[in-house]
């Protein structure tokens, strides 16, 4: 008996049994992408787990603890540190502000124009190739558990992902997370523990492995404030959490589930990196580092209790792959498609939109997933570009009233070019291109702003001081009228 198609077959079957059910009862665009704002703590924070340990964070953390052992733990500093300060510092603003997604923040700032680059980095060069990443990973788990093709796994992670994220929005997407989240945390600590037991338990692994591979500070230092860099500042303007923040009952629910979700994928960061390290007294040392965590599955467990494990290698990336498509469709219906092509757009025309653009959106991930070979470098590059684009006009909006639209629009395309630019020249100094480029942005925003003047269709504003005395949204409807939102 195949145990790993088994428990694999028992999971979709659960997952898509949630999907039919709320299928059934989403109605309006508003159910569909935003959960009609109605998600508790448990969804909320399930949702920030699953979506954090994607196949980056399970496959591809094990794998560098492979390859570089324990200083891989401090890239995840700044995930956490900069999403928890976002939650705290400005969930209360952008639950005030309704926002469905990011580039509806510049569109309400600085006027419509200002929304379409966003919108067109975060839905096709951000959340498109990351689709693309988990539909490798989703091909690299089928594989190890079927005898198929590559290319055939990956086609059918890509089927399962597009007709579970068509089916039930997000409703069904952060009520699977949360469910899958506990599958992952299990999957990961027990894997930990019953591998370290394998080898013969913590005195072999120290004693067989290498001391730099336990130095939190192994890391080349320009590589690693690369690291730092990048995944910092990006994580201030991350649609998942913008979203997930907008979408919970209430402003405590949304900030404590943010929080925590992103607190317990911090530490259980250390379990994913154990593996790696664990692994290297029982695989070859020129093994993939994105085949151990499978491999080393596969030589620990007996099918049938590995198979447990294998589903929640999977659920990591699936849940992954159904945040990235749902996010980034929101893009394409509500700034787009309802922004610019059809302002009058009913809510039932915009959610044909939402599923159409899932399934576009996917299609473009799987072509790059099956032709291009090197998608984290894909990734990477589009997480920066995101990071370096947004961040600062992001702040300006909430902080800085007299930034103006020719100084965002300014700073977007001159910070762009900058960063590309960068790349090119083989990145001088050994620097990412997102420090030069995230400096052009604020020199150019804050110069430019300075020596320019308001648009007529700009909203001169500092979001975070102006509604300070706002209430929540929630607040409002609970007792019985509309509080005033920002439109």
């Amino acid at each position: 008996m195949n145990w790993y198609l088994f428990w694999i077959g028992a999971f979709l079957i659960g997952i898509f049994s949630v999907s039919i059910y709320y299928s059934r009862k989403i109605k309006t665009a508003d159910e569909y992408t935003m959960a009609n704002f109605s998600l508790g703590f448990f969804p909320i924070c399930g949702t920030i787990i699953a979506t954090s340990l994607g196949s980056a964070a399970v496959i591809g953390s094990s794998g560098k603890g492979f390859e570089i052992g324990l200083g891989w733990f401090l890239t995840k500093l700044p995930v956490a540190f900069f999403s928890i300060l976002l939650a705290v510092v400005l969930g209360s603003t952008i639950r005030k502000l309704k926002l469905y997604t990011l580039p509806d923040l510049f569109v309400r700032r600085f006027g419509k124009a200002s929304g379409i680059i966003p919108s067109l980095i975060i839905s096709i060069l951000y959340m498109t190739p990351t689709f693309g990443m988990q539909i490798v990973g989703m091909g690299s788990v089928l594989t190890t558990v079927l005898d198929i093709s590559v290319t055939t796994a990956m086609l059918a992670g890509f089927v399962i992902s597009v007709i579970f994220t068509l089916m039930g929005g997000l409703p069904s997407v952060a009520w699977t997370d949360a469910v899958q989240s506990v599958l992952i945390l299990a999957g990961l600590i027990f894997m930990f523990i019953f591998g370290l037991n394998y080898v013969g338990g913590p005195d072999v692994v120290m004693n067989n492995t290498s001391p730099d591979m336990f130095n939190l500070f192994s890391m080349d230092t320009t590589e690693l404030i690369n690291y730092l860099i990048i995944f910092g500042p990006f994580y201030l303007v991350w649609q998942t959490s913008w979203q997930r923040i907008s979408s919970a009952k209430t402003e405590k629910i949304a900030v404590r589930a943010v929080s925590t979700g992103f607190i317990i994928t911090f530490f259980i960061a250390l379990f994913s990196i154990g593996i790696g390290i664990i692994s290297l007294q029982v695989l070859p040392a020129g093994t993939d580092p994105d085949l151990v965590y499978t491999q080393f599955l596969s030589a620990v467990f007996h099918p049938a209790i590995g198979g447990l494990f294998m589903v929640s290698l999977f659920a990591a990336v699936l849940t992954g792959a159904t945040s990235f498509l749902l996010s980034g469709a929101m893009n394409i219906s509500k700034d787009i498609y309802q922004g610019w092509m059809n302002p009058d757009a009913s809510s039932q025309e915009v959610l044909k939109v939402s599923r159409l653009s899932v399934a576009g959106m996917a299609t473009l991930g799987l072509l790059i997933a099956l032709f291009i070979t090197d998608v984290i470098a894909i990734y990477s590059y589009a997480l920066a570009l995101s990071a370096i684009t947004m961040v600062t006009p992001v702040l300006a909006a909430m902080f800085w009233k007299r930034a103006t639209k020719t100084g965002m629009l300014t700073s977007v395309i001159g910070s762009l070019i900058v960063a590309v630019i960068w790349s090119l020249l083989g990145k001088p100094f050994g620097l990412h291109e997102i420090i030069p480029g995230m400096i052009t942005s604020l020199v150019l925003l804050v110069t430019v702003s300075l020596v320019t003047k308001h648009s007529a269709d700009e909203k001169v504003i500092a979001y975070y001081f102006d509604l300070k005395e706002e209430e929540d949204p929630s607040l409002a409807m609970e007792e019985g009228y509309e509080g005033t939102v920002a439109k």
